[in-house]
C-alpha cells in the first residue's frame, strides 16, 4: 500500500467518481483504476462497487476510508509543517 493509493482511494469516495477523480489527480482513468484494483488485492477487500452511475463505497470501504482520510490529512499537515515552510523559508532568504 502506497501514500499515493491512499490518496486516490480518498479522491474517489470525495468525487463518487472515477473519471472525476482521475480528473483531479490529473492521472488516466486507466491508471486511477490500476492503482484502486492493486489496492484492494493488497487489502483483502473491495472498497468500492463500480457501475456506470460512478461508485459506491462498501461497508469495509467505508472502515478503510476513515483510516485512509487521517492518513491523508497527517501527510497535508506534514507537508505544510516541513516542506511548504521549508520552500517559504528558503525564498525569504533570497529576496534579501
Amino acid at each position: 500500500m502506497t501514500l499515493t493509493q491512499v490518496i486516490y482511494a480518498v479522491k474517489i469516495a470525495e468525487t463518487k467518481s472515477m473519471n472525476k477523480a482521475a480528473t483531479e489527480l490529473f492521472v488516466s482513468q486507466p491508471a486511477l483504476s490500476c492503482a484502486i484494483h492493486e489496492l484492494e488485492e493488497e487489502i483483502g477487500c473491495d472498497i468500492f462497487i463500480r457501475s456506470n452511475r460512478g461508485i459506491i463505497v462498501t461497508t469495509e470501504g467505508e472502515e478503510f476510508l476513515s483510516y485512509a482520510r487521517q492518513m491523508v490529512e497527517m501527510h497535508n499537515m506534514m507537508e505544510e509543517r516541513y516542506i511548504f515552510r521549508k520552500e517559504n523559508k528558503k525564498k525569504a532568504e533570497e529576496t534579501f
